[in-house]
């Protein structure tokens, strides 16, 4: 795998294709209702996710025949296909199922297990593996998605790469020897330069492509797609509910939601950071594909206001596709 070092404004590529299939749906309960979203799938490469007005799809390939699904502002004047290395003044998101051969963007990161905040996601992402590109301010410009193990029929080198929109963008580079500033193009960060980036995220952008990805599921071709509601059902808590330590939990999910009688519960903060983690356990035999009742305890310490019980179908291959979850906001005590 080559590595290329990035400045953030390199290259972008044309080549011809085709578009995807869509048709005019609703938005997911969790988004903005007033927000206008069409649906979007890739029979190929087995996921679908919604759309906002304003956003167009591309599919085709990067040079060196990478496949790549762009989600991307009309707005922009570039044409695609757009890969990993562009004007940070561009919204997109870059859907790689076989990677593209080069380095991420540079400048500072943080591993999702360190970034202090998340996305609601509806499928497991590799924290180690994925990575928050950070600006001075601490605020996400772009983020790097990889998986335990990859989706159906994409390599271990696939991912997704989002990219916000930022206004005024700056861009300084500091000399590992010295210590001084020098310019972009004998910036080498390989070398230990050190990278700033400066500028203001657009926040519409941020919000249309993070609903982009909170939409965003892999499918099983071997079985359908059913609704949150048809899987697990949760007793207690109820939504809302003010909750203190131990948390008391209590509902019935399919007997497939679990592994060894088992599934995982996350307890998070307003900004997807873990509070406490545990299991819930199917009090009955869960080798059925009928409801089992389930039951567990969370103890823990915060300080936050408000967060979520997030449920995690139990998936023991790490497959994304086999992954599904369900939020509960909750009120803390």
């Amino acid at each position: 795998m080559s590595i290329i070092f990035i400045s953030l404004l390199l290259f972008s590529c044309r080549n011809s294709a085709g578009s995807g299939e869509k048709e005019e749906t609703t938005a997911a309960p969790e988004q903005d209702t007033t927000m206008t979203m069409e649906t979007y799938t890739s029979q190929k490469w087995h996921f679908s996710t919604k759309i906002p007005e304003g956003f167009i799809v591309y599919e085709g390939n990067l040079p060196g025949e990478a496949p790549v699904i762009n989600f991307y502002d009309r707005s922009i004047e570039q044409e695609p296909p757009f890969g990993i290395h562009n004007d940070a003044s561009m919204a997109y998101i870059a859907v790689l199922p076989e990677g593209y051969g080069v380095d991420g963007p540079g400048g500072p990161r943080k591993s999702f297990k360190d970034w202090d905040s998340s996305l609601k996601l509806d499928f497991n992402i590799d924290p180690n593996e994925s990575y928050a590109y950070l600006l001075e301010s601490g605020e996400a410009w772009a983020v790097s998605l990889k998986f335990f193990s990859p989706p159906q029929v994409w390599n271990e080198y696939g991912g997704i790469y989002v990219f916000y929109e930022v206004n005024n963008f700056r861009a300084e580079c500091f000399s590992a020897n010295t210590g001084e500033e020098i310019s972009m193009e004998e910036c080498n960060a390989l070398g230990g330069d050190a990278m700033k980036f400066y500028g203001d995220v657009s926040e519409e952008k941020k919000e249309a492509l993070n609903a982009i990805l909170e939409n965003l599921y892999f499918t099983d071709p071997k079985r359908d797609r059913e609704e949150i509601g048809d899987l697990v059902r949760v007793e207690q808590p109820r939504e809302n509910a003010v909750v203190s330590s131990p948390l008391e939990i209590k509902g019935e999910a399919k007997g497939y939601w679990f592994f060894e009688a088992s599934a995982p519960v996350e307890l998070l903060d307003e900004n997807g950071n873990r509070i406490a983690e545990k299991y819930i356990t199917a009090t009955n035999d869960w080798m059925t594909e009928d409801w089992v009742p389930f039951e567990g305890h969370l103890e823990f310490e915060t300080k936050e206001k408000r967060g979520y019980l997030k449920f995690n179908r139990a998936n023991a291959s790490g497959k994304p596709e086999h992954d599904r979850t369900f939020r509960i906001p909750v009120v803390f005590n």
